[in-house]
């Protein structure tokens, strides 16, 4: 459309009267619906982020409005008719649909080189001995379980991901979250996200959870996918998540595109979730996006909007930089928020894009390609199925990168690849730790051992720079396990140090997809205490549950690594560097509303920050948007162009 320029001036005023009067006449907002949606993608930008097959657009921008929900009025184990296991029954869905970036036929492939993997020494073979550190293991208990993870339905895998703040304890699965103290007295669930949802219409037939804690607004967030088409977020109105929560729904699929995989992380100026697009039409990969959710108001319980950048489909897996240590003083204070992504589907490529005021400039860069192979001096075998003591084998799912943790300036990241470390091939952990003031890898490594598998690894970092890392081992002598590991900051380069046993596997891993490999996973989580030195893990093993159609369960552990104290608080900014090695890959679909200009900020490496951290958000969340929302409710739109009016527009009239 063509625009006066007195428009641009009338339109924004127009938009903000229409939502004051909205908000002073509601007393609540309304659930989401089809039409909803379909008047949201009927006003999409022209040709931003089509799926190439239906021309049905994902929304570059949304605005959601919240639904307050309240964690003690929803009872416990409530039964989802809609589980997997009944859907299962009915014939309404197969499990055993590829869900991989390449085909089945490709992945064979790549499992038949895998397969045939020379010995390497430059994979570490995981020491043991007296002599060695392994974590120490503080409070453990046992999680949700299959038995108790569906209100009498069933789902597998679990996919766990744990949440840790200065009190509680939060675990999630497929599709279940139970909340814990932290000597593992359970106080709300084990509560099925269906029902914890169920206030929001577009919440439904829910997979892939994530949980996450902000330790500079002592706020809980929990999120999972909704049937392919939506990401929901539930964010806790206080620190104690046993209360009240705000909901939002943002459209993320569409009928002709399915959203998958999601993973989150916390940031500065953002909640950041990146995913994965496949078409529902011929279930190959589109491309994989990125979002940013304004945190600000949804933990203030207005109206949030959210902005998503499209990656093009030789990247995937976008794994979002999640932040630790306010209360150390280290939360970064300025700069870009780093993603991290797989690029080409090699095993050893990968991409970091920086993305600056998302809601602002949303200048989005691919900065660096990093090798993982050369980091390591390890070739990476897509991972095979693995045995088990008896019974047939899990599957080892494929080398996707699993987190991307930061800590001190630097960004860690792991994930499972096969390697032969002398005796044959076998899956292995791989890590590294990224400096982000030279974009480049500061230390690396392969961890395995002879016919033993290790699977599904994920780490986190404490105050000292020392890491914990933990995942499921299992081989033809044992059942599947959870087991840990980590290194000291003055560890030699490239190494770990010896594992420690969490708790060891009970019986043959079955479940009610029949056929072997059966899938046993996604990821696990390892995560940080706000302390910056307890570590908590949320591992998978297979338990005896009572029934042959689901045999896992999860356990939670917490852990301390060394003898770390951290240092006073001393604020620093995130280090934004200029790349030295051009990416191989751009992202596609860019938005023409995207300025070129780049911010003014450019903080160093070694920044000097005068904001003091503050464990208390500065204003407290409601209920329900009130008068006192709407000067909250203004510079989180932030429109850049006239056209981003039209785009808000259809969110704002119901």
């Amino acid at each position: 459309m063509n625009f006066q320029k007195s428009s641009r001036f009338v339109f924004p005023v127009f938009l903000l009267i229409l939502g004051i009067w909205f908000v002073l006449r509601t007393s609540g907002p309304a659930p989401e619906t089809a039409a909803r949606q379909q008047a949201i993608q009927s006003f999409a930008v022209d040709g931003m982020n089509s799926d190439g097959v239906s021309g049905t657009a994902v929304p570059p921008t949304q605005l959601s409005l919240p639904v307050t929900v309240n964690l003690r009025n929803i009872p416990a184990g409530v039964f989802d008719p809609d589980n997997q296991l009944s859907r299962w029954n009915r014939g309404e869905i197969d499990i055993f649909e590829n869900e991989g970036i390449i085909s089945q036929a490709e992945q064979n492939a790549l499992r038949a080189v895998a397969a045939n993997l020379e010995p390497d020494a430059q994979i570490q073979v995981a020491p043991n001995g007296p002599e060695l550190l392994a974590p120490t293991v503080g409070v453990s208990f046992d999680s949700i379980d299959y038995t108790e993870c569906c209100g009498g339905g069933g789902n597998v895998p679990p996919d766990p991901e744990l949440a840790v703040g200065p009190n509680h304890v939060i675990a999630v699965v497929n599709v279940a979250f139970e909340i814990y103290d932290k000597t593992g007295t359970s106080l709300a669930g084990p509560t099925t996200f269906s029902s914890f949802m169920s206030a929001n219409a577009a919440c439904t037939g829910v997979f892939d959870p994530n949980v996450h804690y902000d330790e500079s607004a002592d706020r809980y967030i929990l999120a999972i996918d909704a049937d392919g088409t939506d990401y929901c977020i539930a964010v806790s109105q206080t620190g104690d998540p046993t209360g009240s929560w705000n909901l939002y729904a943002f459209t993320t699929g569409s009928a002709s595109l399915f959203f998958d995989y999601p993973h989150a992380g916390v940031g500065r100026d953002a909640i950041y979730m990146g995913g994965n697009i496949f078409s529902n039409i011929t279930g190959n990969f589109v491309d994989s996006r990125v979002w940013a959710f304004d945190k600000t108001a949804m933990y203030n319980g207005v109206a949030a909007s959210s902005v998503m950048q499209n990656l093009g489909g030789n990247d995937d897996t976008p794994q979002p930089l999640n932040l630790h240590g306010w209360d150390q003083g280290t939360w970064p204070s300025s700069g870009p928020h780093y993603i991290f992504t797989e690029t080409n589907y090699d095993g050893a490529n990968h991409t970091i894009w920086a993305w600056d005021d998302p809601f602002g400039a949303n200048t989005f860069t691919a900065v660096a390609n990093i090798d993982l192979n050369a980091a390591t001096g390890v070739t990476a075998g897509e991972p095979l199925s693995f045995p088990q003591q008896t019974g047939g084998t899990l599957q080892g799912n494929d080398w996707r990168p699993q987190d991307f943790e930061y800590r001190n300036g630097y960004a860690w990241t792991t994930g499972t690849i096969a390697c032969n470390p002398g005796s044959g091939v076998v899956n292995c952990v791989r890590w590294a730790q990224i400096d982000l003031s030279t974009l480049t890898v500061a230390n690396a490594g392969v961890y395995g051992s002879n016919g033993v598998y290790r699977v599904f690894s994920d780490l986190a970092v404490n105050a000292c720079d020392d890491m914990a890392i933990g995942y499921t081992k299992s081989s033809n002598s044992m059942f599947p396990g959870v087991f840990a590991t980590g290194r000291l900051s003055t560890d030699p380069t490239g190494t770990l140090q010896a594992e420690t046993m969490i708790k060891a596997g009970e019986i043959s891993y079955t479940s009610f997809e029949s056929a072997a490999p059966r899938r046993w996973g996604d990821y696990t989580e390892m995560t940080i205490a706000p302390d910056g030195v307890t570590f908590w893990y949320l591992g998978e093993y297979s338990k005896n549950t009572g029934t042959t159609s689901g045999r896992w369960g999860t356990y939670i552990a917490s852990m301390t690594f060394g003898s770390c104290t951290p240092t006073n608080p001393t604020p620093t900014n995130t280090p934004t560097a200029t790349a030295t090695n051009a990416p191989t890959s751009t992202p596609t679909n860019t938005p023409t509303n995207t300025p070129t200009n780049t911010p003014t900020n450019t903080p160093t490496s070694t920044p000097t920050a005068t904001q003091t951290p503050s464990a208390t958000p500065t204003s407290t969340a409601t209920a329900t948007p009130t008068n006192t929302a709407v000067p909250t409710i203004t510079p989180t739109i932030d429109p850049v162009s006239t056209t981003d009016y039209f785009v808000f527009l259809p969110l704002i009239i119901r």
